[in-house]
């Protein structure tokens, strides 16, 4: 079967001796034969499928048409569907775009899964794949010799993503709190705040289904977990708990962000109305002063006075400086 070109495809072969061989495409149409050979694993990856790449599985793995048309539609949440002979598995890695964990955004893999193969599909470069590859071919240990333990591989590896990622947030919160209780956010800290909200509602959607589907996989409601994978299983599950208990602590801890920027904003503006108020009073004595004195009567007191406009230039002076030493004794100034 000839493949598109717009994808891109990986199979590895551990075949019971321990060696590992990569196919050429030419080779595929063997993979049905060699995953039947007692002890071999096989690993096809396919970025970007086709439709004759689809075909391609519904030949060698007998792809279930459910998980053909999941394929097909894709954003699927993370789950785990039974099928006969075949387990799927649908996950997330988190992929940063700039290198400093400041922009992420979800890879979605879909993992399809027997006794004696893998297969993974995504659609972005995956740097998960690439390490677990890395160490298929040098056959580290933890990779067994089933599908079973390929898969544990490839999900601690996206679990383990997610730790820097939430190091990184953790970073920005506090930077964040600085800056707000500092007086310094403004406008820029409550857009940050919202953001950062917004990412960590996307990973709690993705992340609580991912706890539930490793949950899922340790019940055991089919034979693919082995029972000496099982201590690896239940640790990826505790990984997956723990990022999930530090996403919930972090939006607690930004809800708090907001929450104390708002109030030192209202403090700010209170300390503004004080300020204006006070200056108001300060201005209002010697207004009402010359107020008085501008009615133009004839017979004004002080009118007739030499040293009338000075005592009441005087006065007005002297209350300004009663009235302001009054509000500077409260803290108004």
């Amino acid at each position: 079967m000839t493949l598109t070109e717009s994808s891109t495809h990986l199979a590895l072969a551990r075949l019971p001796d321990g060696s590992v061989q990569e196919l050429a495409e030419v080779d595929f149409h063997d993979i049905d034969d060699i995953r039947k050979r007692q002890g071999a694993v096989v690993w096809l990856d396919i970025t970007n499928p086709a439709d004759a790449d689809l075909d391609l599985l519904d030949q060698e793995f007998g792809l279930h048409p459910l998980a053909r048309e999941d394929l097909q539609r894709r954003q699927q949440r993370p789950k785990v569907d039974t099928y006969p002979d075949q387990t799927v598995v649908v996950t997330y890695e988190v992929l940063t775009a700039d290198g400093a964990g400041t922009a992420t955004t979800m890879a979605e893999h879909h993992l399809f899964v027997g006794r004696q193969y893998v297969v993974s599909v995504h659609w972005e470069t995956s740097p998960v794949i690439a390490s677990v590859q890395n160490r298929f071919r040098q056959r580290a240990p933890t990779l067994g010799g089933s599908g079973g333990w390929l898969l544990y591989a490839i999900l601690d590896a996206v679990a383990d993503g997610y730790f820097p990622v939430l190091d990184v947030m953790a970073e920005r919160i506090d930077d964040l709190e600085d800056r707000v209780i500092e007086g310094k956010g403004g406008g820029g800290a409550l857009r940050e705040v919202l953001d950062l909200k917004r990412e960590l509602l996307d990973l709690r959607r993705i992340l609580g289904p991912m706890r539930d589907s490793a949950n899922a996989l340790l019940r055991r409601d089919n034979d693919l977990i082995e029972e000496t994978a099982l201590p690896y299983f239940q640790d990826l599950f505790d990984h997956l708990i723990r990022i999930l208990d530090q996403v919930d602590l972090y939006r607690d801890l930004v809800a708090s962000t907001l929450e104390a920027n708002l109030a030192v904003t209202s403090n700010s503006l209170n300390a503004i109305m004080k300020r204006l108020t006070a200056f108001t009073v300060l201005l209002m004595v010697p207004t009402l002063i010359a107020g008085i004195y501008g009615m133009n009567f004839r017979f004004m007191p002080e009118l007739g006075q030499q040293w009338g406009y000075p005592a009441v230039l005087f006065i007005m002076a002297a209350s300004v400086v009663v009235v302001g030493l009054f509000f500077r004794a409260r803290d108004w100034f």
